[in-house]
């Protein structure tokens, strides 16, 4: 299996790829880097010549305050192109770091230029995937903005979810989330404390189960009513 498999199925949910794209594809990566986790992946404040594509693991984009707190502004997961608006953002405004062990795919901003120019059709799939990037980062904000604790928390889970089972990595209606209640505290503007009152609220519920690793999502249409969640920005085809 390509490295980049689960970027092409992401990418196919827009436009089906020819043969020919998807072999562009396949080729756009020119090395693999292994990052422990908080490793940071590109720092604000730089301009990078490469972008970067999850292999496996998760990472995060991050902004600093000036008391030094972090706030989470986005997660990836295998198939998403990170930070692809690098190409043309520079320098960076916010950081990447791995939230968990990660492997990640470089690509030379060089390739992304040469796929451009060679497979023009593949400018309207990688914009739309820029475009989804944007649209999760808009129900983000509604959620710091208009939902309460458990709420967040629970669209956090039904999100992941969906995210994970378009990149093939659902079993059992498990999924893997190694990520520390801080880390799902500075992504959901709640303190520990608060986070994990709405984990134990949903565990008692029964709607997931949760270890260190992993959720496992016990009875998804109820989690769903819980956070009022409506996949539709999500654009799935399924």
């Amino acid at each position: 299996m390509s490295t980049v498999d689960p970027l092409i199925r992401k990418l196919e949910q827009f436009a089906p790829l020819s043969p020919e794209a998807r072999s562009a594809l396949e080729a756009l990566p020119s090395r693999l880097r292994e990052y422990r986790k908080g490793e940071a992946i590109v720092e604000a404040g730089t301009s990078p010549d490469e972008s970067a594509i999850v292999v496996t693991g998760c990472v995060f984009r991050y902004k600093r305050t000036l008391d030094g707190g972090r706030q989470i502004v986005a997660l990836h997961v295998p198939g998403d192109f990170v930070d692809l608006h690098s190409f043309v953002l520079k320098p960076m405004d916010h950081s990447v770091a791995a939230a968990v062990p990660s492997i990640i795919a470089r690509v030379p901003h060089a390739k992304i230029t040469d796929i451009l120019q060679h497979h023009p059709h593949l400018t309207r799939n990688l914009m739309w995937d820029m475009a989804l990037d944007a649209a999760i980062g808009r129900e983000w904000m509604v959620a710091m903005g208009r939902r309460k604790a458990p709420q967040r928390i629970a669209h956090l889970f039904c999100e992941m979810y969906f995210r994970m089972r378009r990149a093939g990595l659902v079993r059992d209606e498990r999924f893997e989330f190694a990520l520390t209640q801080q880390d799902v505290g500075d992504l959901c503007g709640l303190s520990s404390v608060h986070v994990n009152r709405s984990i134990q609220a949903l565990r008692a519920d029964a709607l997931i189960a949760m270890d260190k690793t992993s959720v496992t999502v016990l009875a998804l249409d109820k989690l769903i009513a819980l956070a009022g969640f409506d996949s539709a920005y999500l654009h799935l085809l399924e």
